[in-house]
């Protein structure tokens, strides 16, 4: 079995297409209009967005999207970050001999970058 898509609740659809396509490169693979949702992603990532102008997003919670790149990537995204004031949730902080850093995409939830990256070999 594999995990098929992660869906995530958004304040605005529009701005969080535009925030996704343009941070993560994602491509926008379908929308619909109502309800107003989108599936975005890549060849091996699929994330549903599902607008949903009510939901509480100043809930504290610890659920997050992880994504992993390399240890000379890891430094650009932190920059990248800290560069557009998004809020830091935590981090850099040291991870499974590596590191991870910690913050909110525009509707506030809350995105991961970390190297090394989880290892999915099977045993």
């Amino acid at each position: 079995m594999k995990l098929d898509h992660v869906a995530i609740n958004v304040r605005d659809l529009d701005q969080s297409l535009a925030f996704y396509v343009e941070w993560f490169e994602f491509d926008v693979i379908q929308r619909w209009q109502e309800p107003r949702q989108a599936f975005i992603g890549k060849p091996t990532i699929t994330i549903g967005l599902i607008e949903n102008t009510t939901y509480d997003f100043d809930v504290y919670t610890q659920a997050h999207i992880a994504f992993s790149v390399s240890k000379f990537e890891f430094d650009l995204w932190v920059k990248k970050v800290q560069d557009a004031n998004l809020p830091v949730v935590s981090g850099p902080k040291p991870q499974r001999n590596g590191e991870a850093f910690l913050f909110r995409d525009p509707s506030g939830n809350i995105l991961e970058i970390c190297y090394p990256e989880l290892n999915t070999e099977s045993n």
